[in-house]
């Protein structure tokens, strides 16, 4: 009776896309199935556009979480989701800051330390209050327009403009009789300039273009008839 081959083993390869020199650290028991992987998920596919080398550094974190820290050791670098800036050790040089001071993993957000990851949480909270407003806003509108519909709060989007979030993207759906398709939404949009960009200190939506009802085309006439139904046009409605 002839005795199991046994298993090998998880090795950590470094799988680097050749155009970006992008790419990451793949676990696997050879090195084609690691560049097999790696062309996968950096390459669209093109195994013959991604190297492969070992990595033994990394083999013991098999199956655990891969610390920026450690790969900024090993040559790698990152771009931090706080400030921007990018976090390799002419970094951790210059700010004086130690590898374990690093904040993330490979497959997670990774930051220059805890102030910068703060500083990140603390614009996110800013940006979610100010979008949570103007979905509650325009949830109203919709409640003063159609009493009986009942909003849903679908997608706001904010950014940080001289120093201050302002909203840029606002949408509410609700749902209406007689519909067939999908629901109809009470939507808004900062309007570009000509150039394609924003405008320079672009004003607050009840200053700029207005939000406009929408609906699916095959429900057009469900929808005009549910407007009609209240004794008012289905047209933009001011803020």
């Amino acid at each position: 009776m002839k005795r199991a081959k046994s298993e090998k083993p998880m090795l950590a390869y470094a799988v680097l896309e050749e155009g970006e020199s992008t790419g990451g650290v793949i676990y696997a028991r050879s090195a084609i199935a690691a560049r097999r992987e790696g062309a996968n998920e950096y390459a669209d596919g093109d195994f013959s556009y991604v190297t492969c080398h070992r990595a033994p550094w990394a083999d013991a974190y098999h199956g655990k979480a891969l610390d920026v820290g450690l790969m900024i050791l090993h040559g790698w670098h990152f771009e931090c989701s706080g400030c921007g800036g990018r976090i390799d050790e002419d970094m951790l040089d210059e700010k004086q800051i130690e590898p374990d001071d690093v904040i993330g993993h490979q497959h997670s957000a990774a930051y220059c330390d805890a102030r910068c990851e703060a500083g990140a949480a603390l614009e996110k909270a800013q940006a979610e209050h100010v979008q949570k407003r103007w979905l509650r806003r325009f949830a109203k509108i919709v409640k003063r327009r159609f009493p009986d519909a009942v909003p849903e709060l679908k997608h706001a989007y904010a950014i940080l403009r001289d120093g201050r979030h302002v909203i840029e993207q606002v949408t509410v759906s609700f749902d209406f009789p007689g519909r067939q398709h999908w629901p109809a939404e009470l939507t808004w949009r900062r309007r570009r300039d000509y150039a394609g960009g924003y405008r320079r200190r672009a004003p607050q939506p009840h200053a700029s273009n207005k939000p406009t009802w929408q609906c699916a085309s095959g429900d057009r006439e469900a929808f005009e008839a549910y407007a009609a139904a209240t004794k008012v046009q289905p047209q933009e409605q001011p803020l």
